[in-house]
């Protein structure tokens, strides 16, 4: 698959609040990655993912997840190697990746440019995604629904800060508080996030953030109408 959509462009698609099923009806048209629990959407659009990620094993030992990630077709899913016991569950055409994920990429990360090799799993699925879309040839990558902050955010020194008024997925808005232990190291994700905007600068192609609102700013926002019109 390699330079397979050379100059083309996709839209990585993470499940932050801001995802709604009427921005996914606008990409019915356009080759998207998606992730995790994204078919707790599909009952309020016909829009499918092209692609699916999985990165984390203890997501897919959720109740319910594997049979809602088998409930639908896509061109491929990727998954780690390292956690083929579970992701072995999946259906479909599943292409496994050897994962670098130790925590001293936090502080020398990496951008695969080889997926036979392996690809570099620092702090969130995206960024595993991200990697994936450039090795298959796009150079312009569009962000939707990275909110980039969550009910909970642990901080570099341990402590967990309660984020008033914030959901940490789409459709939980009503849902109860979830438990603390639940908090997303945002700043892991800042460092994933920064380093790719950097990386895709000096390597020719573009990523960029069509996520509406949201606090993610290591990259170029765009508005998402004017990047369909065009």
């Amino acid at each position: 698959m390699k330079g397979k959509y050379s100059r083309k462009r996709c839209f990585v698609l993470g499940n932050g609040p801001s995802l709604t099923a009427e921005d996914l009806e606008l990409l019915k048209d356009e080759i998207t990655f998606a992730s995790n629990k994204i078919y707790r959407i599909f009952e309020k659009t016909s829009w499918r993912p092209t692609f699916l990620g999985l990165m984390d094993e203890s997501v897919a030992e959720q109740k319910g997840v594997l049979d809602g990630l088998n409930g639908f077709e896509c061109e491929k899913k990727f998954a780690l190697q390292e956690s083929y016991y579970i992701f072995r569950k999946l259906k479909g055409d599943i292409c496994f990746l050897h994962g670098w994920y130790q925590r001293k990429y936090l502080d020398n990360p990496g951008f695969s440019d080889d997926l036979t090799k392996g690809v570099y799993c620092i702090a969130t699925v995206t960024y595993m995604l991200i990697q994936i879309a450039r090795y298959m040839g796009f150079d312009e990558i569009y962000l939707m629904g990275i909110d980039n902050k969550y009910a909970y955010s642990k901080l570099k020194d341990g402590t967990i800060v309660r984020n008033e008024g914030v959901t940490s997925y789409f459709g939980e808005e009503k849902a109860p508080l979830p438990d603390p232990g639940t908090a997303v190291s945002t700043w892991e994700l800042d460092v994933a996030y920064e380093y790719a905007d950097g990386y895709s600068r000096k390597h020719g192609f573009r990523i960029y953030n069509a996520t509406r609102g949201g606090f993610l700013e290591k990259f170029e926002r765009v508005n998402l109408e004017d990047i369909i019109r065009k």
